[in-house]
């Protein structure tokens, strides 16, 4: 019995270690599965983490020249900012050159104005002072027309009185009273200066 079972035992030791054999042969299949899957997955995470990558560095790039344009538009955006600023100073200057040309000829306005005003009253004072004078002129020449007849009429009475005194004494030479002399004419009314017109 005991030699039987000394035989049996390295069958049943053959057959332990083939299920060992299968065993670890279908665990290593497992195992070997399991990493393949993860493999597999590890390797798509790769791809996608690289097409991640790639479509960062893409992204990168394209901030990167949105960034070289958005720096080179705020330069120019300064630029513009700084001539745009002495432009306005030079239109400042200009508009105080203005306002001062404007005030000036508004002060020559008024200086005009005022000329124009003394220009209408001493027309108006002129023209007063012509009338004054055309109505002195007519008032003399009334008053010489007047001083002519009555010299007129003086000289009339002289040559009646001449005649008389020649027909009454005619040897004797004739004798003018003072009274029946002419009397002697101003220079204001004498006929050889007449008053000249204004």
């Amino acid at each position: 019995m005991g030699i039987e079972n000394m035989r049996r035992w390295p069958m049943y030791i053959v057959f332990a270690l083939c299920i060992l054999f299968i065993l670890s042969l279908f665990n290593n299949w497992s195992i070997e599965s399991d990493l393949r899957n993860r493999i597999d997955e590890i390797s798509s995470q790769l791809q996608v983490c690289s097409k991640q990558q790639t479509s960062c560095m893409e992204e990168s790039l394209t901030l990167l020249e949105q960034r070289d344009s958005y720096v080179s538009k705020v330069n120019e955006f300064d630029s513009q900012k700084i001539k745009l600023n002495a432009d306005i100073s030079v239109y400042k200057n200009k508009l105080d050159k203005s306002e001062m040309q404007v005030n000036r000829t508004l002060v020559d306005l008024e200086l005009c104005k005022t000329e124009l005003q003394s220009l209408k009253n001493l027309q108006v004072s002129k023209s007063a002072t012509l009338d004054t004078l055309r109505l002195e002129k007519e008032t003399l020449t009334s008053q010489l027309a007047d001083k002519k007849q009555r010299i007129a009429d003086l000289e009339k009475e002289v040559e009646k009185l001449r005649s008389l005194t020649t027909k009454s004494a005619p040897g004797s030479p004739a004798k003018i009273t003072p009274a029946a002399q002419p009397p002697k004419l101003s220079p204001a009314l004498n006929i050889q200066n007449p008053i000249n017109d204004p």
